[in-house]
Order: C-alpha cells, then structure tokens, then sequence
C-alpha cells in the first residue's frame, strides 16, 4: 500500500527508507539508493543473506550425505569426477547405439552429446525451438558483432522423408517421435511405462531409437542442477522407481538418475562403454575418479568393472552438480560491493524480493535460495531442498511444437503435455512443471518448457499480466493463482507493474545475474567455464600425462569435436573447412581504379541445391609480387589473404546472392598508370583461420 504524502514526510525526517512513498520527488524505480538497506531487506524476505549465496568451492555444493552428515563416498564430489564428467559431458564418442531396426541411421553414430542441445554460449540450454542431438548437425556461428547464434539442425542430406505434410511450423518431415516417447503394442509413454502394470506389450517404436534425437520440451539449463531433488520439467529425475512414472532402479538421487535416464534417451545406455575402453586417457581418468573400481577390474583382469555406465553416470553427475555461477553482479552486490549492480538492476532486485500484494513482483516466492529456484521457506533452501511438489506449477502455457509427434503417436489431437502428471498421475499435478533457476538466462533465447518465448523481457511480461497463453492448461482447475492473481483474489489479474518496473526486473535478471566466466574462460574467477576451456584440454601444457596417452590439444579426450562430430559443426568449432567454391556463381559487377588502389565489387549467387553456411571465406590466391589485400580479414596457412564474410541468418540459400567488396593496393606504388591486379578466388565455408 503506497504511504500518505504526510506519513511520507514524517518517514523522511526519521531518515527511514523512502521505498512506498508517493511524491513529486521520489518513483518506485529508485527507491531507496541504500545498498545496505537493500541488502537488509532482502535478507528479511528470505531468512538470511546466507540463504542466497553460492559456496566457493565445489565441495561445499550439495551433494548426499550419510547419516553423520559427511559425503557418502559413492556419490561424493570430487575433483577427478567431475573432470572426467566434464569430459564425457562433451564427448560424442559416447552416443553410439544406433538401432537401424528402429529407424537409427548408422552414420550418425558418434555425432551427438549431452552437449548437443546444452551450450556454455547460451546459458547451458540449446538457445534454438528444436533441440537436436544424434541426427542433427551444426552447433553456431558468430555474427559481425561476435554474438553467437546457437544453429542446429536435421541431416535431411541423411534422414529419410517419412511423411508428406508438415505437423508443425518448421517440420522438415524425418521426425518419428520424441526422444522419450515409447510406442508399445497397447501403449503410449514414456521410457517408464515399460516396467509398469498392465503389461504395454512389446516395444514397437522409440523416441530414442529412431533417426534423429529430439526433444519435444525446451532444453532445461544445467545451471543448479546440485539444488534440485527432482530434474527434468516434470520432475522425471529423482522421482522414485515405485511412482506411477518413475524410472529409477538404483534409488539414486536426481543427479545420477537423470543421468542414466539420459544415457538411455541419447544412444548411448549399453553400448558407450566398449568405445570409451579403447581410448588409453579415458582409461586413465576412469582409474583417478574410481580407484576402488580400478583395483577391482586389475583383479579380476575385466576392464567392465572400471568403465561401465554406472561409473559414466556418477562421474557425469558429479560434473552437474558443480555447474554453478559464482561471480554475477548479485553475487558481488550480497558480498558487499555496493557498485555492483546499476540502479536499474537493485531497482529490479527489489521488486523481484517484494510481495506482489505489497506492489513488487514477488518472484522470490518461487525464486528463492542460491540458485533461486526454491520457496523461500524450504528448509534445506540451500541444499537439495526438501520440498517436491511445491515446486512445480500450472502457469497456463501452450504446448512445445514437437507435441504434434505425440498427438500422432497417440493418435489423437486432443493430447496435451501434461507436465508433472506424466510422474504423478495425479490430476492435481495435471500441466505442472518445475520451477527452474534464473541465474545464467540472458542469451539463452528460449524460455519456459514450451521454448514459445524469445526473451526475459517477453517472460516478465507474461507475468505481469497473468493472462494464460494455453486454452486446455490455461482453464484448468491447477492453474496457479500465483500467476494469474498474484495481488489477492479480489485484485485484477497480473502484477500490474509499469512499463519502467519490468524493465527493471529483466535488467536484473538478464544482466545482474549473468555470469560472463561461465561463457568465456576467466582463469582469475570461481565460476568454472561450462564449456572445455584452456585447462581443461589444453594437455600438452596443463595435462601431459594425457597428451602421451593420446589426447589433442582442442579436442575432447576421445579426440572428436567438443559436443557434435557431423561435418558442419566441425566446421562451426573452425576445426575444418569447405570449398564451396563450386557453389558460387561469380559476377563482377564494379571495378574502381583510384588513389594507387584498386576496388572490386563482386556478386555471388549461389547456384546449387544446398545452401552456403556459417562464415563464407573468400581466398585471394596469386596476388602478383608487390601488391596486398587491403580489407583482408586475416592469412590462410598457406598465405593468401581471405574476407570472412557474416552471412545475413548464417546462410546463403540456394538462388540467394550477396555483394562482397575486395579492396587492393601497391607495396610501392607504380610508376605511371597502374595495372590491373589480377588474382583468382576460392571460396570456403568455416570458422576459425583457413
């Protein structure tokens, strides 16, 4: 309730906080400019600063616990885990179980990874709609900016067409099902409904069997994963095995079971461990992380005792559970630094930590905790949490395109992703999903598990209006209040935030709570780079011990490309490239002779069937004794000077054209009138230096 202009008044010759008042002087975008009274206030929302800060090491993120409250050994987090977690994190070696009595096509083993569709450029998510793994090819490119922009795409130049009509707004026709979508002899489900009365009958199609590796929900992030006791958007991971929808023989926590859950669901279950035991570095990460196992393959002289998918899985989890951002503004601004944050983003940081009945926007109900992804009130707010359900809310969203697959399998249109229902099968539970972390989200491009939304900005607005996107979850009896009457029942709907109020809330989440070191390796920061970064396989200088075993300096252990291996994104990583030369149909269309220079403007159409992708390079070779290029972008390693030139979405399409200008000149200039130069061109398609 905003405060009178007298009670104002009196508050201000007390020299108490301005936040509420209404005058000519003050708006609810500054509020108060006391840092430490900020800090004071968010602390009483949540019960303690403490309950929001991230822990400087590893080992002091979540993780079980036995009885006497020390790390149980077998899933304890350790330095030699979680780098050999890294490592098969981001290594496609791994996903070949390629099935083609199921539809798998043979030469898209070893082209996929977990990393497939969770990139450190995009906040650990896929940053695309449509999220590939094995099957798909391209990862991203940079524009002229050097913004990356996550591409990912089918191998239709592989995968079979297998129908005639598009089912969705981009189906390029070689989709069967989703990758945890299951087809029985008497049902439809997922992976779980296998091992659940009545008897489904024989598997006769998979999701994660068949062509291409989908994923009929956004790519959640990986951000936080150690804060979590159930993973996946409804809750898959974690939930016990004796649930409706669970599928969890070991008992396992989230962490391992999502990972297991996910070797199953990406080629990999059953057959990755005969690959990785013929690779001697793997074998020697295996023996650091697990010795007990190690002294037992010695023994009994059986290498499947070492590397197997229970050790693939707990060292992976012990990678997730360390994915952590350390060093955002927020996390600078609760440790003290009262320039950490702009006033914008404090500005956002106070709306988000006050009750929308109070005028703020009241995120921090469902946003609390380090990762901000818990209730405020969860006991264990800064570990696993204790709290499930609680989690996991209605907010009134549409289905994720890819849903059309299910509709078909199912055959019927009226189905709808039902979230937390799927695990529960509870109709109170009916189109709930989990409430994910904040932190990391800028630049991710999509957002919520329908991947619908293209910006925090879009996200903030939806809230502040509380109006369901869905009609079949948007009028069901589960859909939260939270959202759609955040102010109080007899309150009109949405938060009824100013224009200038949300942008300060996405300022803060966008930008208060991005962490560059986790994109861009910061040898100087706590926040370890998603991605492999120089420590990480840089062997010859920071691991030896690997490189005489075998590892290549820029490449995961097994010495593929970081997270895909098909052509294109081999070509993305800059690690090859291709003459597309042929493909260009070259015109010039200008020739300038001025100043000792000569300026050429040519038109480049592409004549073929397939398009021109990521940079086009264009190669000057035979450049005559004395001359240079005067816009070069760089030299080959055969010293011609090139262009890189960005593509307009990456591409050049089949008919399409653009315009490049090549710029030369004179060493010494010429005596007299100067000649042409002449030269001849070659064009590549690539990152990185030809």
């Amino acid at each position: 309730m905003m405060l009178t202009r007298a009670r104002c008044i009196t508050v201000m010759m007390l020299g108490l906080p301005l936040w509420g008042c209404d005058n000519d002087n003050d708006s609810r975008r500054s509020g108060s400019n006391d840092t430490d009274e900020l800090r004071q206030f968010i602390g009483q929302q949540v019960g303690g600063l403490d309950k929001l800060t991230v822990p400087e090491s590893n080992d002091d993120l979540p993780q079980p616990l036995l009885a006497d409250g020390t790390p149980d050994p077998f899933f304890q987090t350790t330095e030699a885990k979680r780098y050999l977690g890294k490592q098969l994190f981001h290594d496609p070696v791994r996903t070949v179980r390629i099935r083609p009595e199921f539809g798998g096509i043979p030469e898209t083993a070893k082209t996929g990874s977990c990393g497939s569709c969770h990139f450190g450029e995009v906040g650990s998510k896929a940053g695309t709609l449509f999220n590939f793994s094995v099957g798909g090819e391209g990862r991203g490119y940079t524009d002229a900016q050097g913004n990356f922009i996550p591409r990912r795409r089918p191998r239709t130049d592989l995968l079979p067409t297998i129908r005639d009509t598009p089912l969705y707004e981009g189906d390029v026709l070689v989709d069967a099902l989703p990758t945890l979508t299951d087809v029985y002899e008497r049902a439809v489900g997922s992976p779980a409904r296998g091992n659940k009365l009545p008897d489904p009958g024989e598997l006769v199609t998979t999701g994660r069997l068949d062509a291409i590796d989908s994923v009929s929900r956004n790519a959640p992030t990986i951000v936080g994963a150690a804060y979590n006791n159930r993973l996946l958007l409804g809750g898959f991971a974690g939930e016990p095995d004796d649930a409706p929808g669970g599928l969890n023989p070991f008992g396992h926590p989230a962490q391992e079971n999502v990972t297991l859950l996910l070797l199953d669901a990406h080629r990999m279950l059953e057959s990755q461990s005969a690959e990785l035991q013929q690779i001697p570095a793997y074998e020697r990460l295996f023996r650091d992380a697990f010795p007990e196992e190690a002294a037992e393959a010695d023994a009994e002289n059986d290498m499947d005792k070492l590397i197997n998918d229970m050790t693939v899985f707990r060292a992976t989890a012990s990678f997730l559970r360390t994915v952590v951002t350390r060093n955002t503004p927020w996390d600078r601004f609760l440790a003290g630094d009262d320039k950490a944050m702009t006033v914008a983003q404090q500005s956002g940081a106070r709306l988000f930590f006050t009750d929308a009945t109070d005028g703020g926007a009241g995120c921090y109900s469902c946003h609390s905790g380090p990762m901000l992804n818990k209730q405020p009130n969860d006991p264990d707010v800064t570990g696993m949490g204790e709290f499930i359900e609680e989690n996991f809310y209605n907010l009134g969203l549409a289905d994720h395109p890819l849903q059309a697959l299910n509709r078909l399998a199912r055959s019927d249109q009226s189905f709808r992703d039902d979230g937390r229902r799927e695990i529960t099968e509870r109709e109170d539970d009916a189109f709930k999903f989990r409430v994910l972390t904040l932190r990391q989200l800028k630049g991710s491009k999509n957002f919520f598990h329908n991947g619908l939304f293209t910006s925090i900005e879009e996200v903030v607005d939806y809230f502040n209006h509380g109006i369901p996107q869905g009609v079949v979850s948007g009028t069901n009896a589960t859909l939260s209040p939270r959202f759609t009457n955040p102010r109080g029942p007899d309150a009109p709907r949405g938060l009824g935030l100013t224009e200038e109020q949300t942008a300060d809330i996405t300022a803060f989440i966008e930008d208060a709570l991005f962490d560059p070191a986790f994109v861009t390796y910061d040898p100087d920061s706590t926040t370890e780079s998603f991605q492999l970064n120089e420590r990480d396989f840089n062997y010859s200088l920071y691991r030896p011990y690997l490189a005489s075993l075998g590892a290549i300096d820029g490449r995961v252990i097994s010495g593929l490309a970081e997270d895909n291996n098909d052509p294109l994104s081999r070509r993305d990583k800059g690690l090859e490239f291709l003459d597309v030369t042929d493909q260009l149909d070259t015109t010039l269309i200008q020739r300038l002779q001025q100043d000792q220079q000569q300026h050429d403007l040519y038109e480049l159409t592409n004549s073929s069937d397939a398009v021109v992708d990521t940079h086009l390079l264009v190669i000057v070779k035979n450049l005559p004794s004395g001359t240079e290029m005067l816009n070069a972008s760089g030299t080959t390693s055969n010293g011609n000077p090139y262009l890189r030139v960005f593509l307009k979405d990456g591409i050049i399409s089949p008919t399409k054209r653009i315009d490049s200008k090549l710029l030369f000149g004179f060493i010494t200039p010429p005596a007299g009138e100067p000649p042409i130069i002449d030269y001849n061109l070659q064009f590549m398609s690539g990152q990185g230096v030809p």
